[in-house]
């Protein structure tokens, strides 16, 4: 179960749009399912709400603030422009620029689109727990916010969800904490999965290093231009095709650019030389004017400057650095039409061979698999190297003991890539019966369906081979190809 908190001073307004259309239109059988007793006093829950109730509910939930005069408000802070990063001042403090009302807390809360929709009998009883759990919910009453919880059906992208709307001002006056309140919300989602045996969440929350997925903006904005996937999803991908790729961090940060990602550095307070970390981006799309720049970090946690020195053992960082050192951010960046794929680095052939990648790895030559296989439409092999991402930055770099006999050597470039993506396959399906399956069932069913869609691409290719001997194994890809990219 997934919760999305946000704050803001418009409580006749959150209300509104609850019980109004939605952006797309998705919004349908509006009702109340849960609330304050005062709010279910007026309205028992089942009530489908209309704008006028919605207004009615709102004045129950506003009535304490009004009534003690009390003022919850939140600091704005300064944010880099390029990547969103709080400035700092000379002391490390952010930089307070103003504060903006935050009465309103509003939080919803989303299932998984493979769980199907719950009962509104069971959301009123995750509500109700969820408020507790948070501390919104006083036993006496004094300390309690007012609050109320909206289902309107499942969104846009088919996540049946609810909706907490809750007063900050308290019964008595005082304000209600949020302290941490992101957090908080993240543990209480994990313990309301167990108690309900909802589906558990993936996510940076639950695990020491963290995944970010695709927002729905990005999504619609993807599908509207016809591209196959978001640039966060895009950039992901390439990048860790480059890690599968190299064997040092200069040879990553040297890659990125002929694989159309642009990188630029990130230096450290009132410097230009000393770099920091990196940013990257796919460009400029048709039509726009700046290019957007994203923190590796907030793509994937193993994607951070940190973490790349670690993975290379510091090996060629200086070199990279020097690299990034010259490199200029810039509001304008033509994407690229296309890209190069390097071959696999031979320490990961190695370890392939000899069957000791863990999951973190795989992930990485699952990217570089899909580029060669799938190139501008990423499918099954895009998808196997998140799965392998979030099971690897759960159970970090294990080495798995499995002894497989195929080989990667081959004649041709594409008979030896089948012969990677078999023994990756293979080496997928030994985790998957091992521990991946008692520590992380729903994490390993759905990786064994996607290992399945790996499987057929082989079994097409070797059917292919059957009937035209002497058409070449797989997607051709020819080498001009591999020099110049498929596009994007």
């Amino acid at each position: 179960m997934i919760p999305n908190v946000t704050s803001g001073g418009r409580m006749a307004g959150l209300m509104n749009y609850l019980v109004g259309p939605g952006r797309a239109n998705e919004h349908e059988n509006q009702r109340l399912i849960a609330g304050d007793d005062r709010v279910t006093f007026s309205y028992a829950p089942g009530t489908e709400l209309s704008k006028y109730e919605a207004f009615d509910i709102a004045e129950i939930l506003d009535a304490p603030r009004k009534a003690f005069g009390t003022e919850v408000t939140k600091p704005v802070y300064a944010k880099d422009e390029d990547s969103g990063a709080f400035l700092a001042d000379e002391n490390g403090k952010k930089i307070r620029v103003g504060s903006k009302d935050s009465h309103v807390w509003h939080c919803s809360l989303s299932l998984a689109e493979s769980e199907g929709s719950v009962s509104d009998a069971q959301w009123k009883n995750i509500a109700e727990s969820f408020m507790q759990k948070m501390g919104f919910v006083d036993l006496d009453g004094a300390k309690s916010s007012r609050w109320a919880a909206v289902h309107h059906g499942a969104s846009k992208n088919g996540n049946d969800h609810i909706h907490l709307v809750v007063q900050m001002v308290r019964e008595d006056g005082t304000k209600a904490s949020t302290h941490n309140d992101f957090h908080r919300a993240q543990l209480a989602c994990r313990e309301l999965e167990a108690e309900y045996a909802l589906q558990s969440l993936e996510s940076s929350a639950t695990q020491q290093q963290g995944l970010s997925g695709e927002k729905p903006a990005e999504r619609e904005r993807a599908t509207r231009e016809s591209y196959a996937v978001s640039d966060r999803m895009e950039l992901s991908r390439r990048m860790r095709s480059a890690l599968a790729t190299s064997t040092t961090a200069h040879e990553f940060v040297r890659q990125l650019p002929q694989m159309g990602v642009q990188v630029a550095p990130r230096f450290a307070k009132d410097s230009t030389s000393k770099v920091t970390g990196y940013k990257v981006s796919l460009g400029t799309k048709t039509g726009e004017d700046q290019a957007v720049w994203y923190a590796p970090s907030k793509l994937d946690r193993s994607l951070s400057w940190p973490s790349i020195k670690a993975r290379f053992d510091g090996a060629g960082v200086a070199e990279a650095e020097q690299f990034l050192a010259g490199r200029h951010s810039s509001a304008r960046l033509q994407r690229a039409s296309g890209y190069r794929a390097f071959d696999l680095a031979q320490s990961t052939t190695s370890k392939l061979n000899a069957g000791q990648l863990g999951p973190d790895t795989l992930a990485n030559v699952y990217a570089r698999l899909s580029l060669e296989l799938e190139g501008n439409k990423p499918g099954s092999l895009a998808v196997l190297s998140t799965h392998m991402a979030r099971a690897g930055q759960n159970m970090g770099n294990r080495t798995y003991a499995a002894r497989l006999a195929s080989r990667f050597s081959s004649r041709s470039a594409e008979q030896g890539w089948m012969a990677v993506l078999r023994q990756a396959n293979r080496l997928s399906q030994t985790m998957l019966r091992g521990r991946m399956a008692t520590e992380r069932p729903r994490l390993t069913q759905a990786a064994q369906e996607v290992v399945a869609m790996a499987e057929k691409i082989v079994r097409d290719a070797e059917n292919r081979t059957s009937v035209h001997a002497a058409a070449p194994v797989g997607q051709r890809m020819t080498k001009k190809d591999r020099d110049q990219g498929l596009g994007r």
